[in-house]
């Protein structure tokens, strides 16, 4: 567990040290040698996660490049390819870690580059609210999810054909990249506030009454996409019986509250693009809340969108002590959010131990 707390009290001290002009520098060190323990901390990690067994196994198993069977594509094929260019060479399992790690840093550096007012605090964000889930366990959504944001800054300066690339490279990975691709269409406009709260109110009506949508996914989707599919397994998610959270939990309340918060105060283009990104990341949750896997992904990689908004958000605070309390919010609700992720027992963070302790 004392490994997490570091990456808390590192991402803390580098954050509010990159916000003064006299220790901007050392704050950016910091976040540098910050992600350099991430990337220590992803590669040579052992049996951390709740897939890593499986996906080691995995990997040792696949057939080299030329030698590839239909039985080898037991994922998506462009990590089923890269895998087996590794294997192919003699490669440890390690440096297919890194090659991933390597392609989410990239990908997010031109995203956070271009979205965020905040570099440091948007660094220590992702880290807070979504490193865990996205390298130690939902591993190919996090590379995919990289794609689609690294895409989403393309598709808003016009570039629409390195747009469309990026999210096809993200379903190379993941499947459901190609569900972001008809969301580009439709999250640039400010719509009126009444449709936002007629929208959710229904999503929470849905969400509450999931029983008719799974008989109307069970009579009439699974025979249309058919049963031997990614997709139909991502649907199928959460036939298991549980569901996600529907309830107002600290998550739900926060996601509502920024995009309530942003909807009011800003007003620039980049801002509306995000806030309607979360409102489809909050709404598709909860409609779809039956499809445990599906709503879950689609919901995360939307919910992206919070480490871009909020350094908007705290760059409306002019006076330093009100700026100061709402950075220290902020950052309590990410250390809360990383706190409650790290302490699922079903998702195997703890104990954390490395190949060099086995």
């Amino acid at each position: 567990m004392g490994i997490y707390y570091f990456l808390l009290w590192i991402g803390v001290i580098g954050t509010f040290l990159s916000q003064d002009s006299r220790l901007k520098r050392t704050g950016f060190y910091i976040i540098f040698i910050y992600i350099l323990a991430l990337f220590v901390m992803v590669v040579f990690r052992y049996d951390v996660g709740t897939d890593y067994l499986e996906y080691t196994d995995y990997y040792y198993r696949i057939h080299s490049l030329f030698e590839l069977t239909s039985e080898d594509f037991f994922v998506e094929p462009g990590y089923v390819l890269l895998s087996s260019l590794l294997r192919s060479i003699g490669a440890p399992f390690e440096l297919l870690s890194f090659i991933l790690f390597l392609i989410i840093v990239c990908n997010l550096k031109r995203a956070i580059a271009f979205f965020s007012d905040n570099i440091p605090l948007s660094v220590v964000l992702y880290v807070f609210l979504f490193f865990l889930s996205f390298h130690f366990n939902l591993i190919r959504h996090g590379v995919m999810v990289s794609f689609v944001w690294k895409g989403y800054s393309w598709w808003f300066v016009g570039k629409k054909k390195r747009a469309f690339i990026s999210l096809v490279c993200g379903a190379m990975f993941h499947a459901l990249s190609l569900c972001f691709l008809s969301l580009l269409f439709i999250h640039l406009r400010k719509y009126p506030i009444y449709i936002y709260a007629g929208v959710l109110v229904f999503s929470f009506i849905i969400s509450a009454h999931p029983d008719w949508l799974l008989s109307l996914f069970d009579t009439l989707l699974s025979s249309i996409i058919g049963t031997d599919n990614r997709l139909f397994f991502y649907l199928n998610g959460g036939h298991s019986g549980v569901l996600n959270e529907t309830g107002v939990t600290i998550g739900m309340f926060f996601n509502l509250t920024l995009f309530c918060v942003s909807y009011f105060l800003l007003i620039d283009k980049k801002s509306i693009f995000l806030y309607n990104i979360l409102f489809i990341g909050i709404t598709f949750f909860l409609l779809f809340n039956s499809f445990g896997a599906i709503s879950e992904r689609i919901a995360s990689t939307c919910y992206v969108a919070n480490i871009f908004i909020l350094p908007s958000v705290l760059n409306l605070m002019y006076v330093n002590k009100w700026r100061f309390l709402c950075l220290a919010v902020i950052l309590l609700y990410g250390i809360l959010m990383f706190n409650k992720e790290v302490s699922k027992e079903s998702a195997n963070y703890i104990p954390f131990t490395t190949i060099f302790s086995m």
